[in-house]
Parts: structure tokens; C-alpha cells; sequence
């Protein structure tokens, strides 16, 4: 059985990972049904968390920082 030479780092694998995951959503978002958001009303991939509002389930999950007309940073 062949070998690998060298080991492959951390980092490689991680960058990999994450580049294979990104692409996966984004087929999902084109190809999968998507539901409203309980909350703001933004579409959004089912038993995921909501992007524009950060709420999944009822509870927040994520806090989403949205730029104003001044450009001070506000938490949503």
C-alpha cells in the first residue's frame, strides 16, 4: 500500500473542511426547502439558525451586529 510522504497539517485539513462545508450549504440553500423565520420573517434553511436575526427555536442564539446609516456598529 502507497504511503503518503508527508503529513498533511492541521490547518490544511481544517481550511479543506470548512471549504467542503461552505459549498454544501450553499447547494442546500438552492436546492432544499426553506422556511420563515418565527421571529423577523427572513427566509432561512430549516433546523438551522436564522442569519438575519440570530433566533432558532424561539431563543438567540447568535447576536448579529448591523451597520447603521452613520457606520456605528449596532447589535441586532
Amino acid at each position: 500500500m502507497i504511503e503518503p510522504k508527508k503529513k498533511h497539517s492541521i490547518a490544511r485539513k481544517r481550511t479543506r473542511h470548512s471549504a467542503w462545508q461552505t459549498l454544501t450549504i450553499k447547494k442546500l440553500v438552492k436546492k432544499a426547502a426553506l422556511s420563515i423565520c418565527q421571529n423577523c420573517g427572513a427566509t432561512k434553511l430549516n433546523h438551522r439558525v436564522c442569519l438575519s436575526c440570530g433566533f432558532y427555536a424561539g431563543k438567540q442564539i447568535l447576536t448579529i451586529k448591523t451597520k447603521s446609516n452613520k457606520g456605528n456598529v449596532i447589535d441586532a
